[in-house]
Formats: C-alpha cells, structure tokens, sequence
C-alpha cells in the first residue's frame, strides 16, 4: 500500500537544496557515498530552473554522491544542447546570465571526478522573464445574492514554461464555452505551482459562504487523468489540498467544484493553485454566494490492505458525512474513474472491494457526501490484491535514486521514487544494469517491491549497502517473469539496489516505481 504525495512546493525544494549545498560545500563536508576509484559519479538528479526578472536562468540540482564539479550544457531546442559546456562549477547551482528574452533555454547537467563524467541529468527548459502578475482586485459582479468572479481579472502567479505548447502557465486564452464576457478563461494546466488569486472578494458580514468555481479540462497531454485535485487558500490559510475536480472530457464544456468556508466581513483573499503538474485546465468563473449548511470535510488516513483478489479500504470518518464515495482507478495516479464503485453509509468507514485481478496495481480514494455537497479527497493510494500486505511506510519515496544508465531524459532513475505510475525509468540495452536508492540512513530492510515495466530483469539481485561501494546480496533469481514481485528480504542498508544481470526482452530494464519497507 502506498500513499501519493500531491503536493508541489517545487520551487521551495530548489531554494533547500541549493541552500544546503553551498552549507555542505563552504563546511567541506559532503552527504555522499563512498564510489569505488576509477568510477564516475551516477547522474545529476532534479534539475531546476527559475526565471529572474532580469533575464537570467537560476538552475539548481540535487548534490550528486561522489561528485567534485559539474558541467552545465545548454541548448536552444529539445536535445540540442552544444557538445562543450558553458560552466563548470562545484556546486550543485548555476545563474545564466544575459540570455535573451526570445528564445528557449534548454539544459543537461553532469557530474565530474576523477573517474570522469558522469551521463546526462535529465534536462529542463525555460525562458526569462518570466510574466509578470497583475490583476485580482476587480470587485465582483453581483447576481442575485451572489458575486461573481472572472477568471480573466484575477491575479496569476506560479508561472512556469512549457515549451510543448511554447507558453507559460497559468494563462488567458479563448473558450467557446466561457461565460465570461469576451470568451477568456484562465488555463492553468502544466504549471505545478499556478495560482489565481481574487484579493478583493468582498461581503457584508462574516459566515459561512458557498465558493463555486466553473471549470473544465479534458485529459490532454495526460492521457487517462481523471481527477485533477487543486488548493484552496482563503485569506492565507489552506483550506484543502485536495479540492474535487472531476474530468469534464473536454476544455470548452464546463461543471462545477464547490466548498463552503468561512469569510471575513469585508474584503477576502481566495485562491485556487496546483498540487501537481496536471493543474486545472480552465477556470471561468468563481461564484461566492452565502451558504446556510456545510458540505463534509474530507476523509483522511486512507488506508489499504490487499487480499485474495480483493482490498479492504479503512478511513478516519469525516464530520457531517451522510455517505462516502468511492473511487477506483488501475492505470496511473490521478486516473479513478468519477462513477463511484461504491457508497458507503455515513456511519461506516470501511469498504471492501471484491473482484479484482491479482497482481494488478489499483489506485483509490474517498470522498465524503451529504445534502450540501462533496468534500476533498481523501489522500490518494494504491495496492495490489493477491500480495503480502506492504509492512510499514514506503522508505524509498521521494529518496534520490541513481541508475547505471538511463535510455533517455524521459526515462531518469528518480521516476521510481516519485510515487507516480505515470513515470518510469529504463536503461539502456545491455547487460549488466542497476538502479540504486538512497534511502538517507541505515535501516532494517524486510521487503522490496518492484514494479516493472514490460522490460523487465529475468536474473538480477536485490542489494544492500551501507556506503555505496561494499554490497550485500539480499534476494536473487535467474527466473524472473517481471509485473508486480513483492519479495522478502533480510538486510539493513543506506543503499539498496537491483542489479540486473540478464535482461527478460530485447530492450533494457524498466520499472514504473522501486519500493523499500522495513524500520
């Protein structure tokens, strides 16, 4: 059982990694693992870029183990970047200065010792300057009891560059099924830290009110994302992470996500943001309107336990629910189908789910309901029935993963931590391989879950290791037949590793997430 981060705060994570590195540099002290001599360090991992105002580049990246200087390649088209780099640094972070304000900025990144360079981060990209906000204090137009607030007036923020569609997000563009006078909505998909901000939401005393936001997205550039969960902060406060936003199947037909909160009397500040990449695609309106009663809050510790072609689903109730839903997907994150597979009664927080395939992952979360409306999600997990329940909390999310070799940027060895079955890691193909990850400390080891892709290791070896160069072999086969192995394991280790010796196809080794449990 797994459960899924849904948070971004990406940009924060680039200013603590950078802070931490020069820390570790300016102290001479270092987090990395002993390499053997003559090796060169594995890939940089996590590239980030900010836009500065002043047509600069901030790039910044995890500090790679055994590394004592990095390259800095660049390019102005996908792949394009120049065979010499641009800087060499020592540090994990580069400012590029005097860039144009036209053109992309493509980026790789290696790692350099005396074991020579290392193989290419996966790259990034960007322009500068980034736009520049404005709006969000346009007063709301009123209609009956309501007041309502265009997309188009409100103040954007989190921008980022997403050279597929050669713009920056969130942004206005033409909807035919807009209400809005003049047609123009805000687009907020791609960016994984867009907001939209109304700073002037006005009302004439303090309660309860009804915020309805008129939205739409068809799945895009995401092929079977089905939910597309968003923050809500009013007045500085995050009222949700997880906000319910249904596909609508197309960017031109609408629905609606409502939550009441409480508001000041006077002026308000509300905004809508991303919790991930997928973001909202179209907002047209948002609708404030005085509420008399409350929709539930949202289910929480969502939790699962995997049986014989069944899981058994237990939460922690949610205050006014009269029943829960839920939602079932097996194909990514963010891919539940928005027909319910069950309701539950109210007084109840547990379901049992029956009928399923064996060996088959599926992803599931609640959502509460009653007269008023549906709340949050509750976080978001997946399991796989037919398998040992998984003992404890995944140590491996979110760890830095390295690889041997990766077949190309889109396939990094950090895509088997991220908690996403959207993303994977594949090497190249040939023999031997291995993929490792650090989990920041020793730990006792019980259980490795891998889940592969349609390349999978037929004969490989599950490793530990305290320093990253002297390994322990923990697991073993030579029969492997790929999908789901969940394999038990006894071992403790910072480091643990798949070393694969003989591949199952003609292509290299690949999976979709790398698991570690134990204390």
């Amino acid at each position: 059982m797994k459960e899924i981060s849904r948070s971004a705060g990406t940009s924060l994570r680039r200013l603590l990694v950078l802070a931490a590195a020069c820390a570790l540099a300016a102290a001479g002290l270092t987090q990395a693992p002993a390499f053997a001599a003559g090796t060169p360090p594995p890939a940089p991992l996590n590239l980030g870029i900010n836009a500065n105002p002043d047509t600069s580049l901030s790039l910044s990246w995890d500090q790679t183990p055994g590394a004592t200087s990095y390259h800095v390649y660049r390019g102005t088209a996908a792949g394009g970047e120049a065979a010499a780099p641009i800087a060499t640094t020592t540090v994990p972070s580069y400012n590029d200065t005097h860039l144009s304000n036209t053109l992309d900025y493509f980026y790789v990144i290696t790692a350099i010792n005396a074991g020579g360079e290392s193989p290419k981060s996966a790259e990034d990209s960007s322009r500068t300057p980034p736009p520049i906000g404005t709006g969000g204090n346009t007063p709301g137009t009123g209609s009956g009891g309501s007041l309502v607030y265009y997309g188009k007036d409100a103040l954007l923020g989190g921008f980022d560059w997403f050279p597929t569609l050669s713009g920056w997000f969130p942004q206005l563009l033409g909807s035919s099924g807009a209400l809005t006078p003049g047609g123009q909505v805000v687009d907020m998909a791609y960016a994984a830290e867009g907001t939209m901000s109304f700073n002037d939401v006005v009302v004439p005393t303090a309660g309860l009110y009804t915020l309805d936001w008129r939205y739409a997205f068809a799945q895009g550039l995401f092929p079977g994302v089905m939910f597309r969960d968003m923050q809500l902060v009013v007045n500085g406060t995050v009222i949700t992470s997880t906000e319910h936003f249904p596909v609508t199947g197309s960017f031109d037909v609408y629905q609606h996500s409502a939550l009441q909160v409480h508001l000041n009397a006077g002026k308000n500040s509300i905004t809508l943001g991303a919790t991930n990449g997928h973001g909202v695609s179209r907002v047209d309106e948002l609708t404030v309107s005085p509420a008399t009663a409350s929709a539930p809050s949202g289910p929480s510790n969502l939790k699962a336990t995997a049986g014989n072609a069944s899981v058994t689903l237990n939460w922690t109730a949610a205050s006014g629910a009269t029943s829960y839903g839920v939602y079932r997907g097996s194909t990514i994150s963010d891919g539940e189908a928005t027909t319910q597979v069950a309701t539950v009664a109210g007084t109840s927080t547990t379901f049992t789910d029956t009928g399923l395939k064996n060996g088959t992952t599926y992803f599931y979360f609640v959502a509460a309901n009653n007269a008023t409306g549906v709340s949050p999600d509750s976080n978001e997990i997946y399991t796989s029935p037919g398998e040992a329940s998984f003992n404890g909390t995944n140590l491996a999310l979110n760890a830095d993963a390295y690889a041997s070799s990766v077949e190309g940027n889109g396939t990094p060895a950090s895509a088997v931590t991220d908690g996403s079955f959207n993303s994977r890691w594949s090497s190249v193909a040939a023999d031997p391989q291995w993929l490792m990850v650090d989990l920041g400390a020793v730990h006792t080891i019980n259980q490795v879950v891998l889940y592969w892709e349609n390349a999978y290791g037929k004969a490989f070896q599950i490793q530990t290791s305290n320093d990253g160069t002297t390994w322990t072999t923990v697991y073993s086969t030579t029969t492997g037949t790929g999908g789901t192995q969940n394999l038990a394991v006894t071992g403790t280790g910072r480091y643990v590793r798949m070393y694969g010796t003989q591949r199952g196809t003609g292509y290299g080794y690949s999976l979709w997430e790398f698991q570690v449990y134990g204390s």
